[in-house]
């Protein structure tokens, strides 16, 4: 499959992370290790509509042989002194990060690493040294009272966790914003901390422990 790109410069080179330099509107795509990767569409809200609009949005493709991962990376300013973003995302063992400069942005791609927040997608899987996770479902889930009526609604989630041959399925229930710090789930040497959910997208950051539980 041929793309078109251009070649970056060595300072924006290291041997394990690139700077990807974006301008408004459609960026040529690059090669970076074993990823094609291309910068789709950079949108930027110099004046936001609502809270629900993104300050700045990157529609983001990476092709890996035969495969294609597709994303969005937002930034939300919701006009509050508090910025939200939903990246770094994580693809396999690589970080989709953007870095932002005044009026410059840049997409940044490193190696995933421990006790750094990321966000994995529905159906994707972040490698971070021997540990695999994939998040793979999750259900949507409610309870009644009495009467019949909807009382709550929540998601239940699930991960499969991988070292070796060694496996793990988790599950975990849709964080209380109100109360919870975030959900601690140990295995093996690991220590993952779930800090949010939003149905398709989880957030976590894992350490490691010197702990082993199977």
């Amino acid at each position: 499959m041929p793309y078109t790109g251009y070649t970056q410069s060595e300072k924006n080179m290291t041997n394990d992370s690139i700077t990807i330099p974006l301008k408004t509107g459609k960026n040529p795509s690059i090669q970076f290790e074993k990823l094609v990767i291309e910068p789709s569409n950079l949108f930027i809200q110099s004046t936001l509509i609502n809270n629900d609009s993104p300050q700045i949005q990157l529609e983001l493709n990476v092709f890996e042989n035969n495969t294609k991962y597709a994303t969005f990376l937002w930034c939300y300013d919701a006009f509050s002194d508090r910025k939200k973003a939903n990246y770094p995302k994580a693809y396999q063992n690589y970080s989709f990060d953007l870095k932002m400069d005044k009026d410059d942005v840049a997409l940044v791609i490193t190696q995933l690493d421990f006790e750094k927040p990321m966000f994995i997608d529905l159906g994707q899987t972040a490698v971070i040294g021997n540990l695999e996770i994939l998040f793979k479902d999750y259900i949507g889930e409610w309870s009644e009272d009495i009467n019949g009526n909807q009382t709550d609604a929540f998601n239940s989630y699930h991960m499969l966790l991988s070292e070796d041959e060694a496996q793990k399925m988790v599950s975990f229930t849709s964080l209380n914003n109100t109360e919870d710090k975030g959900i601690t789930i140990e295995w093996k040497h690991y220590k993952i901390i779930i800090l949010e959910d939003s149905e398709k997208t989880i957030k976590l950051m894992v350490f490691k422990n010197d702990s082993n539980k199977n």
